[in-house]
């Protein structure tokens, strides 16, 4: 009979592995948010075309 450490059962808590779940997902979002926030983006500009009637005086 062997007894390697590939032959355990190694048996992981549900609360751990939810614990682990939520941190992963919550890295992911605070990750892209932070990236969100370090690269602004550029600016450019807009032309927009007015219609006749909003620049009528009344």
């Amino acid at each position: 009979m062997l007894n390697t450490y590939a032959a355990r059962k190694i048996s992981v808590p549900d609360t751990v592995k939810f614990i682990f779940v939520v941190g992963l997902i919550a890295g992911a979002i605070y990750g892209t948010a932070l990236a969100l926030a370090s690269f602004p983006p550029e600016q450019s500009e807009i032309i927009k075309a007015l219609p006749h009637e909003k620049l009528r005086q009344k």
